[in-house]
């Protein structure tokens, strides 16, 4: 995993998380997992996510995702405890990195020094369109 529960500190203090999540860790982790899932999804088609779901959030090149990997897990503890502690800034910050997922996965976005995705024959993979249309069916009788 990217991100540890000890490491959250950077997104909310560990006396607040605590108290919110019941001074249960396996919130935390779960949350964690979930946001890591979802970040990873966004970055599937162009770069080798398990290459990145093994490296440490001390490695420079994962530095952002994992502050993401962190706000949205903030998302879903706050989601599920209900509170109002700072909610409109937690859901607006949510929706500026889904945003920002959304222009990697589209490409006009590169996050510098992931490991990209490469094909069995190790070439880089290529999107491509697919296109046709279905039978043409007679309807006259």
């Amino acid at each position: 995993m990217i991100v540890s529960p000890q490491e959250m500190t950077s997104a909310i203090d560990s006396y607040k998380l605590d108290e919110i999540t019941d001074h249960n860790n396996a919130i935390t982790d779960t949350c964690l997992r979930a946001a890591q899932q979802q970040v990873l999804s966004y970055l599937a088609n162009r770069y080798d996510v398990t290459a990145i779901a093994s490296m440490s959030s001390s490695q420079p090149e994962v530095a952002d995702l994992a502050e993401i990997i962190k706000d949205i897990a903030l998302y879903y503890i706050i989601r599920r405890h209900n509170i109002d502690l700072a909610y409109t800034s937690v859901v607006e910050v949510y929706k500026e990195h889904l945003n920002y997922l959304e222009h990697v996965a589209k490409g006009t976005i590169s996050l510098v020094g992931l490991p990209t995705r490469k094909e069995a024959d190790g070439k880089t993979p290529s999107a491509t369109i697919a296109m046709g249309s279905r039978p043409k069916r007679d309807f006259a009788y």
